[in-house]
């Protein structure tokens, strides 16, 4: 299968072009010029996707995986994210562009389980998507306007599946992500320092998780609509004593900080986790 890779410049990105590429033919693309084996491809400019297009209109390209978003942080100004917000929803409507132009017919959409409410709850697909209250506000809101967005343009004649990805981790991942900012801190001072007294609970999950979901909706025609994709909840304390098990020593402290996040957010897989169970089975 050829397969079109979006942002594969990014952390997530690298990994696909790597792990699909065993059994796939690639076409990586990200937004820099020069970079070897990735093509260059803005999907925040019109002349740019008009350009890629045109060259690949014949290249029978099956499958997209659509990685490319622009994140936002809570340290941006509201104009900021504002811009973000912007910058992703016109990425959507240049990838609905692209799929209809070389007539791609499967999409894989890379989302996010912040478009849930960073509240105490659980949470699964069928569950209120409400962004209003969580530091990455508009980063959600745009990834959910753009699940929309491919959904009602693109329904009719392509496979459609969005993934909302719980926090990822593993090599070449962000370090200002808690995971790799947890173990800085220990490796700097033989400390971990936990906001929210350390009660806050997320879900994350091993980008080899995230291949293989992805490997698995490609063989699988019958997958389509939306999954939240995620491997374990835990507290923040949890998973600080989990790296000090791992990383640090009988001297490494755990220092609790009363500000922050104290949320019990559980991200509810079991839609996922059945089509697994069911694939193992049959």
């Amino acid at each position: 299968m050829k397969v079109l890779i979006t942002g594969a410049r990014g952390f997530v990105g690298k990994h696909l072009t790597e792990y699909l590429g065993v059994d796939n033919e690639i076409l990586a693309t990200a937004r820099r010029k020069d970079l070897d084996n990735i093509e260059y491809l803005d999907l925040s400019s019109d002349k740019s996707v008009t350009s890629f297009i045109e060259s690949h209109v014949n290249d029978d390209i099956e499958a997209v995986v659509h990685t490319a978003a622009v994140f936002a942080d809570a340290q941006m100004t509201f104009d900021e994210q504002m811009q973000v917000y912007e910058q992703n929803v016109g990425i959507a409507r240049n990838m609905v562009k692209l799929i209809q132009g070389i007539g791609i017919k499967v999409l894989i959409n890379l989302s996010t389980m912040a478009v849930y409410p960073n509240e105490d709850g659980e949470y699964s697909e069928k569950s209120e998507v409400r962004m209003s209250v969580n530091s990455e506000c508009f980063y959600g809101l745009s990834k959910f306007v753009a699940e929309n967005i491919f959904s009602f343009a693109l329904s009719k004649d392509v496979r459609i599946v969005h993934l909302r990805l719980a926090q990822i981790y593993g090599r070449g991942m962000r370090n200002d992500r808690i995971i790799p900012t947890m173990i800085n801190g220990l490796k700097r001072e033989n400390r971990i320092i936990v906001f929210g007294d350390g009660k806050r609970t997320s879900n994350f999950v091993p980008i080899e998780k995230v291949c293989e979901v992805i490997k698995s909706i490609l063989a699988d025609r019958s997958i389509h609509g939306i999954y939240n994709i995620g491997n374990v909840n835990i507290s923040y304390l949890e998973l600080a004593m989990t790296i000090k098990e791992k990383y640090g020593n009988k001297d490494t402290q755990i220092v609790l900080k009363e500000q922050g996040s104290k949320a019990r957010f559980v991200l509810n897989t079991d839609k996922w986790d059945k089509y697994w169970r069911l694939r193992d089975v049959l």
